[in-house]
């Protein structure tokens, strides 16, 4: 794993014992050992990490000051490749924005590729209407939406993509650094409602994807977007039925038919493949 090199060398030796497929966070505390989850589940390191390196480990991995602006406000920083550096430690509000002092944890979310792993949700993407995918996090939700995007690209569909925290694509200057397909247009480091208009204004996509669907604005964009005639392909947090209705928002979509289907992942595999009734029923029972 590339991101490996910018660790400690006992820690490079540790870690590179790991099967890296299998990854899914590396959480590293200062003063503590450090802890990797994935699909193997739950690893521990030997090595504990002094305040200092663990600091510099942050500073080598994101290339740059650690301010929390308006790029970062969510306290996380997105790394070469798709990964995703989560910060913790004193923060104080400045003019500028927050500034971080001092790291006490970090948590990084490793991005995979694998090619393929998209084709059933493809197919459900073909079949028309809106389309969720849920997951827990750690599901491999926005692996498979990558992996799905490529292939409906590459097949023909021109495919607009609201990259907000450039997770998707990994996007250097608006130049995607993984495979998101021939025909993906790419917009990153910004909201996704207004991306997603951003692109249905500019780009005349067939396909909007986003990833992590979430607040008011974003339904409403994915609204808008379906009454155009375009559907939208995006992920959600949630490992139930209940857990997605328990959403107003994402609620609303699937009971007027703005998303037609709902993929359910588990440990980066289809677990379920559900009709918006479907979900609103399945929610309605688990009450």
């Amino acid at each position: 794993m590339e991101l490996l090199k910018c660790f400690p060398q006992p820690l490079q030796r540790e870690l590179g014992c790991l099967d890296p497929d299998t990854i899914c966070d590396i959480r590293l505390f200062a003063g503590r050992p450090c802890a990797v989850y994935g699909t193997e589940g739950e690893y521990m390191t030997e090595y504990i990490l002094e305040a200092g390196e663990l600091d510099d480990l942050a500073q080598r991995l994101s290339l740059r000051m650690l301010r929390l602006s308006a790029g970062a406000k969510e306290g996380y920083i997105t790394l070469e490749n798709g990964h995703r550096m989560g910060l913790c430690g004193h923060v104080t509000p400045e003019p500028e924005g927050l500034l971080l002092h001092g790291i006490g944890s970090v948590c990084i979310r490793v991005a995979h590729e694998a090619p393929g792993c998209g084709r059933r949700l493809a197919a459900c993407v073909r079949q028309g209407g809106g389309v969720l995918i849920a997951g827990a996090p750690g599901s491999g939700k926005t692996t498979m939406l990558r992996d799905a995007v490529r292939i409906l690209s590459d097949e023909g569909t021109v495919v607009g993509l609201a990259d907000e925290r450039g997770e998707v694509a990994a996007c250097v200057d608006g130049v995607p650094q993984l495979d998101v397909g021939m025909r993906t247009h790419v917009v990153d480091g910004c909201p996704k409602g207004a991306a997603m208009r951003w692109l249905l204004r500019a780009m005349s996509p067939r396909l909007l994807a986003t990833d992590e669907l979430y607040g008011a604005d974003e339904c409403l964009a994915v609204r808008e977007a379906a009454a155009c005639g375009v559907p939208v392909l995006a992920t959600a947090h949630a490992g139930s039925a209940a857990d997605l209705c328990a959403r107003q928002g994402i609620r609303l979509l699937l009971a007027e038919g703005t998303v037609s289907r709902v993929v359910f992942l588990h440990q980066r595999r289809v677990l379920l493949i559900a009709t918006a009734g479907e979900v609103l029923e399945g929610a309605c029972l688990a009450r």
